[in-house]
């Protein structure tokens, strides 16, 4: 048994779309950190060095191997089973830090609507947030696939009619203002988070319809609309309000609020619910094809490949990953934010390495979609994603740098237990 090919071209973008952003939630930090004008250009000229590459990268690789597993395979083939046992920890790791952010959002946006509430009954929503997206991811890709295309639709939808009703608010000075707390390591670790996780979307491609031609036009059409969902909301917001100070992740109510009434900021909170549900099930959906894939080439315990009768579906792999996410819910926002991205900057290193490599190792190999411009264009692709991936890696805080270096130890001794069990 196999899992089924179930996503066509505009499952796969709201998918993507998921995986990336899922609207301008979670942005605000990045403008209480450093200031509107900061903020505004990072988000004109970071995608074209990190989101518009990775796209690209997943593209190729995607359509060139399409099963799942994604970076794991592409890792694999390119340096071998140690590099993609590294490869997939790191990133295993990884999704638990970001797949918990978006049930913090989650119970973050609800308190807007209901005040503050206490630690267990965060830790309840939560987990009955993550039981309900693991009981839809069970079911199937398709499924995640369809409501990816609703929640899309429901969570664009207010921003739309905010950024209409603050176009004539905005005071366009207001761009070029300075501001924020000047905490540069927190400015780039959230630009980045909002702007990373094209790669993930690879890691379902063998459940993608007809992956060679989905893959790229499905990545083309994502980064217009990620670009768009991030950019004209945050510049209408710090057009109209100028506390910038006091922007954090849950501020886009109170914008929406003080742009249309208490109507709108309510309705921008309601699609941060849906926005966070979203980004939870998209995530898990193709997290959870990353142990799924080690298990299948013998790199986790065998469970972990074992699918759904029915549904064919690796129902161990997403319960597993479930309870790790519910497990993280009591830390903050930033701290798993932070954590995310220094495994996701380690990770991604690798993926455009292997993307190098296999041109040089493997040139006749099928690529369907290529990045132009031959291997010259592949390393000039690649060089800046790499850099900004060791900027966020050195820009990181103690704290961040030891969890981190811990999980990635445990790996490597994970690794050689698993290899002398075998043995």
């Amino acid at each position: 048994m196999h899992p089924r090919r179930t996503l066509g071209f505009t499952n796969l973008v709201a998918l993507t779309f998921f995986c990336v952003a899922g609207g301008a939630y979670g942005f605000e930090d990045a403008v209480g950190a450093a200031g509107p004008m900061i903020a505004l250009l990072a988000l004109m000229v970071v995608p074209w060095l990190w989101s518009f590459p990775t796209a690209l990268m997943t593209a190729e690789l995607s359509s060139a191997m399409p099963e799942d597993g994604g970076y794991v395979i592409w890792v694999e083939r390119a340096f071998g089973r140690f590099w993609a046992f590294q490869e997939g920890w790191w990133s295993w790791l990884c999704s638990f830090a970001d797949n918990a952010l978006y049930p913090v959002m989650f119970v973050d946006y609800l308190s807007y609507l209901r005040g503050d509430m206490a630690p267990l009954e965060r830790w309840l929503i939560g987990a009955a947030v993550i039981a309900t997206i693991s009981w839809l991811n069970i079911r199937g890709a398709r499924l995640v696939g369809i409501s990816s295309v609703i929640f899309a639709a429901l969570v664009l939808a207010p921003f739309v009619v905010m950024v209409f009703l603050g176009a004539p608010q905005i005071q366009p000075a207001s761009w070029l203002a300075a501001g924020g707390k000047g905490n540069w390591g927190l400015l780039l670790s959230i630009v980045l988070w909002n702007t990373s996780g094209w790669d993930n979307a690879g890691c379902c491609a063998g459940e993608v319809e007809k992956p060679n031609k989905t893959y790229p036009a499905a990545m083309a059409a994502a980064v217009v609309v990620v670009t768009l969902a991030y950019l004209l909301p945050v510049a209408v917001g710090v057009g109209v309000d100028q506390n910038w100070d006091q922007w954090e992740e849950g501020y886009f109510p109170k914008i929406a609020a003080a742009i249309g009434g208490g109507w709108l900021g309510s309705w921008v909170t309601v699609a941060g619910l849906i926005s966070a549900t979203g980004l939870l099930s998209a995530l898990l959906c193709t997290s959870s094809r990353v142990p799924y894939a080690m298990a299948e080439r013998g790199m986790l315990p065998a469970p972990l490949k074992k699918l759904h009768g029915r549904y064919a579906t690796p129902w161990v792999a997403i319960l597993v990953n479930s309870i790790g996410v519910a497990a993280l819910i009591p830390f903050s926002f930033q701290e798993l934010v932070q954590v995310d991205m220094f495994l996701y900057a380690a990770a991604l290193i690798p993926e455009f390495a292997a993307l190098v490599w296999l041109r040089f190792k493997e040139p006749e190999m099928a690529r369907p979609y290529r990045v132009p411009f031959g291997i010259r264009g592949v390393i000039a692709l690649s060089v800046p994603p790499i850099l900004l991936c060791g900027l966020s890696i050195w820009l990181a805080d103690d704290p961040t740098k030891w969890v981190s270096i811990v999980g990635i130890a445990v790996g490597l001794v994970a690794y050689w237990r698993l290899r002398a069990g075998k043995s």
